[in-house]
């Protein structure tokens, strides 16, 4: 179910109106990571006063270091753990779009949903930013703190879960209820987790991480559709 969900997404790129979200999502993803870039740098240079040296023995010194030769390098490594918030900051902009395009062409028997206003989709948004901003700091202490392996489980894991939670929450509730949905991520939390876990990885891929929130929304839909057909809820 998850493949299936996954190969979809992939192939629903190839949609024009599709195609133009992820152009804007990666153009808006882009702008945000330099912003997120340059306040991580505000804060290093804040909070220390001899810097941050890297793993290649260079050194950031805060704000400044944002015009040197390394600093879109050193910007592109720092994605792997800044574009899971990054994402989450704009979910609401584009994944009803996305859905929308994903139902149109695989759900066309179903009635319109009616959408949510652009403030309950921003403030739904900044919620689980909220979430996902201090689990990422926790995740990269652990990084740190407890090499390699045991921090990227902890980081795909957490990610996973939020970002699953996020997205099917945001998706189903276009078509049930409340109820029905935290019904839909009890009885099916695994399914979810797993296809988290894909949006994790994809967005901690340099590159890739700029056009993985519009296939995530499109993988998703087509996720809680499978889900609800399974005979979670009635049909809507």
């Amino acid at each position: 179910m998850i493949r299936d969900a996954w190969s979809l997404a992939a192939q629903q790129m190839r949609d024009p109106r599709c195609r133009v979200i992820a152009g804007l999502g990666a153009g808006l993803s882009l702008a945000l990571l330099f912003a997120a870039y340059a306040l991580f740098l505000s804060l290093i240079g804040a909070l220390t006063e001899d810097g941050l040296i890297l793993f290649d023995g260079s050194e950031i010194t805060g704000l400044g270091s944002f015009f040197t030769g390394k600093s879109l390098f050193y910007m592109m490594f720092l994605s792997v753990f800044l574009m899971v918030p990054v994402a989450s900051a704009f979910t609401g902009l584009y994944l009803h779009d996305v859905a929308d395009a994903v139902e149109s062409v695989h759900y066309p028997h179903l009635p319109r949903p009616e959408r949510p206003s652009s403030y309950a989709m921003t403030l739904q948004s900044l919620n689980y930013l909220g979430l996902l901003l201090p689990a990422n700091l926790a995740a990269m202490v652990v990084f740190g703190l407890s090499g390699f392996f045991y921090g990227i489980v902890v980081f795909y894991a957490l990610n996973g879960w939020l970002l699953a939670r996020e997205y099917a929450t945001m998706i189903a509730a276009r078509r049930i209820s409340d109820s029905d949905t935290r019904t839909l991520r009890r009885r099916h939390g695994r399914t979810l987790f797993g296809a988290g876990v894909i949006l994790a990885v994809g967005l901690s891929i340099p590159l890739l991480n700029l056009v993985m929130p519009v296939l995530g929304a499109a993988a998703f839909t087509h996720l809680v559709h499978s889900l609800r057909r399974s005979g979670l809820s009635a049909a809507v």
